[in-house]
């Protein structure tokens, strides 16, 4: 079953095609799919981080199914928000 929902953070957040025009418009042309590839990998990087951590061992394919899994990442833009709110 493919998962086609895709994150954006709180009201203030911007979609994939959003991201995409900003990064062009500064100078790195890119796409929307580029900007995806490049949120998945990032969220792979923390869910594989996250898993050593705690010594849980999921495969690759496993860990890109939880990175690209909406309730994961709505996870993490959380923590961050309340992190840089604490701030």
């Amino acid at each position: 079953m493919k998962n086609k929902k895709y994150v954006t953070v709180s009201q203030h957040g911007l979609g994939l095609h959003a991201i995409a025009k900003i990064m062009t418009d500064d100078g790195e042309v890119m796409n929307h799919s580029t900007v995806r590839n490049i949120i998945n990998r990032s969220f792979f990087k923390v869910a594989k981080n996250i898993s050593a951590k705690y010594g849980i061992k999921y495969s690759d394919e496993e860990i890109i199914k939880i990175a690209k899994s909406p309730q994961f990442q709505e996870s993490i833009v959380e923590l961050l928000e309340r992190k840089n709110y604490e701030r």
